[in-house]
């Protein structure tokens, strides 16, 4: 006689291995989404930033960083204003994720904004 497909014990092995991968996925997922937000934050003060003095961005972008659980050092934060009709912020930093005690998930992102400030007629 053939067999009529899984047993219970092999889907439950199946469904836990599911799940253990679905928890890295997102363990690891979660430093990527943490870095576009903190882009979109990063733009947003970019926008208003030539009315802003650095000191000021520079705390408000590490405000915002701290929030999402993100160390943002303000050695890691460049504000150009040099650049003609543009506002320019940099900012770089570290994060890592501990996945399962196992292995930790390292990265080191980049956020690179630049506005015009040209006034449009």
């Amino acid at each position: 006689m053939g067999s009529k497909g899984i047993g219970g014990f092999g889907a439950i092995i199946i469904i836990i291995i599911l799940l253990l991968f679905g928890y890295v996925i997102f363990t690891m997922a979660r430093i990527h989404f943490d870095a576009a937000n903190l882009g979109g934050k990063v733009e947003t003060t970019a926008q208003i930033g030539p009315s802003m003095t650095s000191y000021d961005i520079s705390q408000s972008l590490i405000k915002d960083a701290e929030e999402m659980h993100i160390t943002v050092y303000p050695e890691s934060i460049f504000i150009d204003r040099e650049i003609i009709d543009s506002f320019r912020i940099y900012l770089a930093y570290d994060d890592s994720a501990d996945v399962l005690g196992l292995f930790t998930y390292k990265r080191h992102f980049v956020i690179d904004k630049i506005v015009s400030t040209k006034v449009r007629m």
